[in-house]
This record gives structure tokens, sequence and C-alpha cells, in this order.
């Protein structure tokens, strides 16, 4: 028989909606309790707790996966200033038991299109690196809950609000576009369009590469910089150093089998412009092959 709990959670039900805005509020309030990270994930249960949404016997809901899929739509089109774009903070929310204990469920593919396909080393990697990107964009939550007519959450006192982890930097849209033109056009490095194409690939050490063509025997890790790299020459260099550690990285990944990861492995730099002449040579010494001169004939949107 239904507790009295159970009976007012039933005859008081909230909408998906309501249950959606109320996720994303005591998920917020979560990130600003472990600002300082790591940030450990939620059950699905706990999350309910949260939000009190209770079963006829009063018991925390397991089923969470539409609301937080319509919680994760309601950052469709929300016009601000959020960088590399507002994280999906529904990943915070994992299972409690199963094949994915410890993970988001695989309903996340409507906003990680590729996550089913990933193993389980690799799913693991993609997480914690959101969960960086989540504790990262700090206080521009609180203009996110406002762009959506919430009310925003008090922080800590002691906590630093103007410090580079609640900063207003992220990717361009320029950027986006050129990563987004790459992974529709594979020959472009010289991939297949037969090969799986991975943008924000996560590596083992919560990295991301831009985008990862995998094949069957070979794969082509991509670093891009578009056009905007002009007015700050020295992220020329940085790009050619980050092609260096991804491609290390993923061949010192190669060695653990979970990763599934062909044995052949390629890193090269895209650029929208050129190369600057004073880093020819480093290029050179460095063997980095740079791909320059890539126009973007349609932006990302």
């Amino acid at each position: 028989m239904p507790t009295r709990i159970g009976v007012e959670e039933f005859f008081m039900k909230k909408t998906e909606v309501e249950y959606a805005l109320d996720s994303l509020s005591k998920l917020v309030e979560y990130v600003f309790e472990h600002r300082q990270g790591p940030i450990p994930p939620l059950t699905y249960q706990k999350l309910a707790a949260r939000i009190g949404k209770l079963n006829r016997l009063g018991d925390p809901h397991p089923r969470m996966g539409r609301i937080l899929g319509k919680m994760g739509h309601m950052f469709d089109g929300l016009v601000g200033d959020w960088g590399e774009g507002i994280p999906h903070i529904q990943s915070l929310v994992v299972n409690k038991t199963g094949k994915l204990k410890g993970l988001p469920d695989e309903g996340i593919k409507e906003f990680w299109e590729e996550y089913p396909t990933l193993s389980r080393a690799a799913k693991e990697d993609k997480t914690r690196t959101e969960y960086k990107k989540i504790v990262a964009f700090g206080s521009r939550w609180n203009e996110v809950l406002a762009s959506l007519d919430l009310p925003k959450l008090t922080q800590q006192d002691d906590a630093p609000t103007d410090s580079k982890s609640f900063g207003k930097g992220g990717e361009s849209e320029q950027h986006k576009a050129l990563k987004e033109h790459v992974r529709q056009n594979p020959e472009i490095v010289g991939a297949s369009k037969e090969w799986e194409a991975i943008s924000e690939y996560a590596l083992a050490s919560l990295d991301e590469v831009d985008v990862l063509f995998k094949g069957d025997v070979s794969c082509i890790a991509v670093e891009v910089k578009s056009v905007l790299s002009d007015g700050c020459p020295d992220d020329y260099k940085r790009g050619l150093y980050q092609t260096i550690k991804y491609g290390a990285v993923l061949q010192a990944m190669i060695l653990e089998e979970t990763y599934g990861l062909p044995s052949q492995i390629t890193s090269v730099l895209v650029l929208e412009s050129v190369l600057p002449a004073q880093f020819r040579q480093l290029a050179e010494v460095l063997g980095v092959t740079v791909i320059e001169n890539v126009k973007v004939t349609r932006r990302a949107v």
C-alpha cells in the first residue's frame, strides 16, 4: 500500500519540464558544493531524491532519462557569453548498477552522438573531461539559471569569483566551425569517410583532441587553429606542441586494450591560415605535419 508521502507525490506530480528545471537548479547547487573539484557523480536516484521525484512508495525514482534530456535541450538557443558552450551538466548523473555503473546512461547520445560506440575506458575519460568543464564553468552557471528564469544560487564567500576557472574564455565560433568542417571532410587530413569521426575525443590525460578519425588499422588526431590565432602567434607554437602531446598520449593508450585504438597513430595540425614563418623550422624539427589554408565553406551552427 502506498505510503502517505507516495500518495502526495502521486497527486501533486510535477510536469517533466518542472522536474527538468528543478534538476538544473539542484545540479548547479551540487557543482557549487564541489567548486574546488574534483566533483563526484550523482546516481539517478540521488538526483531524484534532491528534486523530490518519488514513486508511489515514497522512494526516489530511478528513471530520470527523459527529464535530463529535456533539461539538456533547455540550453539550446540560450543567448549568453558561454565561451565554448554550456557544458553537459547532466553527465554528472550516472547509473547505480549495471554495465554502465558509475557512468551516464546511453540516452546521453542525444548530446554525445558517439557515446554508445566508445569503450568503457573512453566513456570514463569522456565524462571526467566533461566534469572538468562543468567545474570550470563556475559562476557562469548562475547566468544560465537566470536565462531560464531560475533564481541564482549563493556561492561560498571564500571562493574566488574572478579566478581563471570562473572566467569567460573558451572556444570561439571560428574554431568550432573549422573543427566541424574538418570532421565533415576527412580527406583534408588523409582519412576516409568510412572512418569513425569523433569531435572532442577525450584522452586519458583529460585533454581533448579536436577531431579523431578512427579506422580499422590507424587513426588520425587533429588539432585545429582558426584564423583568430593570427592575432596571437604563440597560439600556433602551442598548437605544434599540442599535436605532439596528443599523438604521444594516444600511443600510450594503445597499450590499454580497453580503448580499442588501432596500432598506427598520426597527429596533424590543421590551420585556417598559415603557420608563421618563425615556427616553420620548429615544426620541421618536431616532425609535425601542418596542413594550411583550410577554408571553411559552411559555418557550424
